[in-house]
């Protein structure tokens, strides 16, 4: 019975281990995605790009924030070859595809981008908007997560909420204690930022999304910015998290999120963010209740 009980333990190490890495393969995490055309005229083309893999207990991104030419020449060899996808979207599977990592990367912003292979269907959702387009602000069709293996459920059923009125306040108490003092002009015309005691109500909560964990995010952004150039940074989109003892954690600001899933087989999900700010893109990947996240992050120029 002894030999029998520690035979269990083991198996139950084993499997545990195996759910979380699926048998000893690594999992990679992609973004598909719609770009625009380097030159003016080229049409839109597809490409998923290497972003995040998993490595022990963690996530890792791959190298993305290259300074120079000799380095787009270099960085491609620390990805891998080829890639054979899980395209994923809101806990469902849309499909395979795979894709290639070219000999070297040719822009800045191209950090990571395999080329789609074969000429078979590549999943889109929705149409092509500026919303998706980032920093470009170009009409492309919105990211979909790519995963190396076959994981894409989503347990935690994160979707769009309206937070309660108390929900709302407790935001507004953190915004302001994380941004106590903001910038503002009277005009665009006059254009002479001065300190503005800005009210709780022109703290806005912009888009909310919660689990059936008790978990919420919030995407929240003071208004109105007044003067002509670029925004003070309160005035910028900030991300919050609520835990369900109603704990807040800033995340992240320029940012909004593509999607979830539990795409290491944990049990838990993580959230993908897409990076939209001045000149850089990206995305960030938060996990583990908010406690760790890792970031992929690229210039544009």
């Amino acid at each position: 019975m002894k030999k029998l009980s520690v035979n269990h333990i083991i198996l139950a190490l084993v499997l545990s281990v195996l759910s979380a890495t699926a048998l000893g393969q690594e999992v990679v995490l992609g973004v598909l995605e719609d770009s625009h055309g380097w030159y003016a005229g080229e049409p839109n083309f597809r490409a998923v790009r290497v972003v995040f893999r998993k490595v022990g207990m963690d996530w890792k991104p791959f190298p993305s924030d290259c300074a120079d030419q000799r380095c787009l020449k270099t960085v491609a060899a620390n990805y891998p070859h080829e890639m054979k996808w899980t395209i994923t979207f809101d806990g469902k599977n849309l499909g395979p595809i795979t894709s290639h990592t070219p000999s070297e990367f040719k822009w800045y912003a191209a950090v990571g981008q395999q080329e789609i292979g074969g000429t078979g269907h590549v999943p889109t959702v929705g149409k092509q908007s500026s919303e998706f387009g980032g920093y470009t602000e170009a009409a492309v069709y919105r990211p979909l997560v790519a995963n190396s293996q076959p994981f894409f459920r989503d347990p935690e059923s994160w979707k769009p909420a309206h937070p309660s009125g108390d929900l709302v306040a407790l935001l507004r108490k953190q915004f302001r204690k994380k941004f106590p003092e903001a910038m503002n002009c009277e005009n665009p015309d006059e254009n002479v930022a001065k300190p503005w005691s800005y009210r709780d109500e022109d703290v806005k909560i912009l888009k909310s999304y919660s689990s059936r964990k008790g978990w919420s995010i919030s995407h929240v952004r003071l208004e109105e910015y007044r003067c002509d150039g670029p925004a003070d940074e309160p005035f910028n989109d900030q991300w919050f998290a609520i835990s369900p003892e109603l704990e807040v954690k800033y995340l992240d600001a320029g940012m909004w999120l593509v999607d979830a899933g539990d795409y290491d087989n944990d049990g838990k999900s993580e959230l993908v963010f897409s990076i939209d700010r001045d000149n850089r893109g990206g995305y960030e990947l938060f996990y583990d209740d908010f406690k760790k996240h890792a970031t992929f992050e690229f210039g544009y120029h």
